[in-house]
């Protein structure tokens, strides 16, 4: 077993820039799915655009007890619920080459169109969108990592801010990376309470910061840039810790 979780937490996860910038709303268990068929995107020989039969992937209870370190029962009433909201879930990508001064090009797209059950195995199945399957497959314009950089922390914003550094990390494992108030209201999907700057810096960027530098290889650091008396945006410095 030790072996198996040991393999599974060195899988390698791709996403593109796009996806990377992209606007949705999911919670920390949507996004572990999402996690455990990138796992499996990344590993196929096929990449899976033009197949629907390759967008279907096995979410194993198991595997996703095993890789964020749970006991079973809670694992699998995680899958199940994770799988039943996600099912009505999707994400906003945004498309510069065909946008205009005046209006941005937005593709939406639902995360999956299908899901099953299968108790005999302790599983799921679930469909990909097959226009997401080259988000999650692509080496061109996107980020890579194994996955047991990321199983410590704890919501879904963090795990969206990791990504945002990932994506701006350069080859000698330093990156910088300046991110406006403003963009991440729409594109973390904040409901009201996060129109007050307090509660963005005090529920989402100190707890992750905090997690990242504790739970990842990432060390950040990071300031605040204002317009007068308002923070209108943050500027991430972060390395690799030796």
């Amino acid at each position: 077993m030790s072996q198996k979780k040991n393999e599974l937490k060195k899988s390698e996860v791709r996403q593109s820039v796009a996806l990377t910038e992209a606007t949705y709303d999911l919670t920390r268990d949507e996004r572990r799915i999402i996690y455990l068929a990138a796992i499996q995107c990344a590993s196929n020989d096929v990449p899976g655009q033009g197949s629907l039969d390759i967008t279907d992937y096995e979410i194993k209870v198991s595997d996703y007890q095993k890789l964020f370190g749970i006991e079973l029962n809670e694992a699998s009433r995680d899958v199940r619920s994770a799988i039943k909201t996600i099912y009505d879930k999707s994400v906003r990508i945004h498309d510069p080459d065909e946008s205009t001064r005046d209006e941005s090009s937005v593709e939406e797209l639902r995360w999956i169109f299908g899901k099953k059950n299968l108790p005999k195995r302790g599983s799921w199945q679930i469909s990909l969108n097959p226009r997401i399957v080259p988000h999650l497959t692509s080496l061109v314009n996107s980020i890579k990592y194994p996955i047991h950089q990321i199983v410590g922390l704890q919501n879904n914003y963090q795990y969206r801010l990791y990504d945002l550094f990932m994506a701006e990390l350069r080859d000698n494992n330093k990156g910088s990376r300046t991110i406006d108030v403003e963009w991440l209201r729409v594109a973390f999907c904040l409901g009201k309470s996060y129109d007050l700057y307090s509660n963005i810096k005090n529920r989402i960027i100190e707890p992750a910061i905090e997690q990242i530098n504790t739970n990842t290889p990432l060390r950040v650091k990071y300031t605040e840039n204002k317009k007068g008396k308002k923070v209108i945006s943050w500027t991430f410095k972060y390395t690799f810790k030796s």
